[in-house]
C-alpha cells in the first residue's frame, strides 16, 4: 500500500519531534545526523558529498513535470556535482540529471513529487547527495518496461481510457539520454488525467543487437535511455495506492517485452500434458535426455517424457538432493516407489531406479568384481561392457544417445582395454560425469593382464585425471579386497 502523499506528513512529523524541548525526547533531524562523526564538522560522509535540503519543486515550479528526470539546485552547489552532469544519493539505485536554477535557495535541492518517492526522501528534510559520474560501466538499455494506474482514484463505474502508445512515445522523449532504473517512480498528465508510472524490469544491450536476436538477457537494474530502446507500458499489478486507481483506467493497445526462453533450460512434457522447464545441468544423470542436455542450437528444447506430472516432481526432488550430494537422505514415500522406478527407467537414472530397488527389497548391486571370461561371454552375446583403467563400464543403454552414434563403441572399444579411445574421442572432461552411471564394477586384479592393450596409451596426464575423478565412486582396493574375501569364504 503507497500514500502518493507520504512526503509532507512525514517531513511535518519530523520536524514537530524535532521541536520537543526534552533533551531526551527531542528527535534528531538527518542534517544533525550528517554532521556526527566528522571532525572537521562537514556535514558528509563522503569527499564529494554535499548536504542538501530537499524542497518540493511544485511548490516553487507550480508548472512541473514529473517525467523531468532534473534535480535543480542553487548555483554555489560545487563545481563537481556540475560537471558530473548527474547526482544521486550514496549507495542508491535512482540517478537525476543536476541543473542549477535560480528557484532553487542555497542549499536545497527542488525535487518532484515521484522522486522523493523514488529516493524516498522527505520535504524540509537534509540528505547526502553525491555526483555521479557516467563511464562504460553504464549500459545502454534495449528496453525497459512501465507499468501505469491512475494517481487519483476514480469513482465506482467511472472509467478513464489511456493509449499505452501514447504513454510510451512520451515516456521516450522525456527519459531520453536519461539514466532509469527499476522501481523508478513517474508521474505523467495525459488526457487531462496523472498517471504514475513506475519502471519494472530494464534489460541492457549486448553488441546493438535486439534482444530478441542476441537472445540474451543480462542481468542489469539500471542503464541509459538512447533513441533505439524500447518501451513497454502494461497495467499495474501489484503497485498501487486504492483499487480504484487501476479499476479506473483502461489501457488501450498494452504492450509487454517478449518473453526470452533461458539458454539452460530443457521443456519437459509430461504424459498428461503439464510442463516443467528444468536446468540441463539437473538432467545430465538422465541418459535418455543426453541429446537435448548437450544439445545447443535450440535455446529451449522441448522434450516429451512417457512420466506423469506427480511423480515427474518427485523425479526432480531426488535429482535436486542428488545433485547437492544428499541423495542418500532422499525420503521415499512407499507407495508412489513403483511409478518412481517406472519413470527412473524411462529417463534413464540408472542411481533413482538402484534407490528404487533397494527400497522395495529386491536389489542386487551391480557394484561388484567381474571374471575377464564373463565380460566377454557377456559382449559376444550382444551386449556393450567396456573396460577403462580396470573399470567395468555397462554402456548399452548409452549407446542410443551417443553423439558419435551407436556402432563405434562396440566396433572399437569391445574386449579391450578402451582407455586410450576415451581420451582421443573426448577432449573435454565433460564426459567424466558420465561414468559413474555406467559404473558396475571392477576386473578381478589377477584378471588385468588377460585384458589386450592398444599399441598407444592414454597420457599420464590423462590417466591422473580419470583416476582422481573416479576415485570418488570406484570401488577402493580395501573394498575390493573384502569382496574378494567374501568371494574366496563362499566357495
Amino acid at each position: 500500500m503507497v500514500n502518493f502523499k507520504a512526503g509532507g506528513h512525514q517531513g511535518e512529523h519530523k520536524r514537530a519531534m524535532a521541536a520537543q524541548e526534552s533533551p531526551e525526547t527531542r528527535a534528531v533531524s538527518k542534517l544533525e545526523k550528517l554532521s556526527m562523526g566528522r571532525e572537521d564538522g562537514k556535514r558528509v560522509v563522503n569527499a564529494d558529498g554535499v548536504a542538501l535540503k530537499v524542497v518540493a519543486r511544485e511548490r516553487v515550479l507550480p508548472e512541473t513535470n514529473g517525467l523531468i528526470k532534473v534535480a535543480l539546485v542553487h548555483e554555489s552547489v560545487s563545481d563537481a556535482h556540475a560537471r558530473a552532469g548527474y547526482i544521486c544519493r550514496p549507495g542508491g539505485d535512482h540517478v537525476l540529471s543536476v541543473r542549477t536554477h535560480p528557484s532553487a535557495a542555497a542549499g536545497t535541492i527542488l525535487l518532484s513529487e515521484a522522486q522523493r518517492l523514488s529516493l524516498h526522501v522527505c520535504e524540509d528534510e537534509f540528505y547526502e547527495w553525491v555526483p555521479f559520474r557516467t563511464d562504460e560501466a553504464t549500459p545502454v538499455l534495449a528496453d525497459l518496461s512501465l507499468e501505469c494506474q491512475l494517481l487519483t482514484p476514480r469513482e465506482a463505474g467511472d472509467v478513464c481510457e489511456v493509449d499505452a502508445a501514447d504513454v510510451a512515445a512520451r515516456a521516450g522523449k522525456a527519459f531520453f539520454e536519461a539514466i532509469v532504473s527499476t522501481n523508478e517512480l513517474f508521474i505523467m498528465e495525459l488526457a487531462a488525467e496523472k498517471l504514475v508510472l513506475r519502471v519494472t524490469e530494464v534489460s541492457m544491450r549486448v553488441d546493438d543487437e535486439p534482444l530478441e536476436h542476441s537472445g540474451v538477457t543480462p542481468h542489469c537494474f539500471r542503464g541509459l535511455v538512447d533513441p533505439q530502446t524500447r518501451l513497454y507500458v502494461g497495467p499495474s499489478t501489484s503497485f498501487y495506492a486504492h483499487r480504484g486507481a487501476i479499476d479506473g483506467l483502461r489501457l488501450l493497445r498494452p504492450s509487454t517485452r517478449p518473453a526470452v526462453p533461458p539458454r539452460n533450460c530443457i521443456r519437459l512434457l509430461t504424459s498428461d500434458g503439464e510442463e516443467f522447464p528444468v536446468p540441463r545441468q539437473l538432467l545430465r544423470p538422465c541418459i535418455h535426455l543426453t541429446k537435448a542436455v548437450r544439445g545447443v542450437d535450440d535455446p529451449l528444447p522441448a522434450v516429451p517424457v512417457d512420466v506423469e506430472c506427480c511423480t515427474l516432481d518427485r523425479v526432480l526432488l531426488f535429482l535436486e538432493a542428488a545433485a547437492r550430494g544428499r541423495s542418500e537422505a532422499f525420503v521415499f514415500d512407499i507407495h508412489s516407489l513403483e511409478d518412481l522406478d517406472r519413470a527412473a527407467k524411462a529417463l534413464g537414472c540408472r542411481e533413482l531406479h538402484e534407490r528404487c530397488a533397494q527400497r522395495l527389497g529386491d536389489f542386487e548391486s551391480r557394484i561388484r568384481m567381474h571374471r575377464w571370461a564373463d565380460v566377454v561371454k557377456h559382449n559376444n552375446s550382444g551386449g556393450c561392457w567396456i573396460v577403462m583403467d580396470g573399470m567395468l563400464l555397462d554402456v548399452e543403454a548409452w549407446l542410443p544417445e551417443h553423439p558419435g552414434g551407436t556402432t563405434i563403441i562396440p566396433a572399437q572399444a569391445r574386449n579391450v582395454d578402451c582407455t586410450v579411445f576415451f581420451e582421443l574421442y573426448h577432449a573435454s572432461r565433460e564426459s567424466f560425469q558420465y561414468l559413474k552411471e555406467f559404473y558396475i564394477g571392477e576386473i578381478w586384479p589377477e584378471d588385468r593382464p588377460l585384458i589386450p592393450l592398444e599399441k598407444e596409451r592414454a597420457s599420464d596426464d590423462f590417466m591422473q585425471q580419470l583416476r582422481e575423478y573416479s576415485a570418488t565412486f570406484r570401488l577402493s582396493a580395501e573394498a575390493q579386497h573384502q569382496l574378494t574375501m567374501v568371494t574366496h569364504k563362499s566357495f
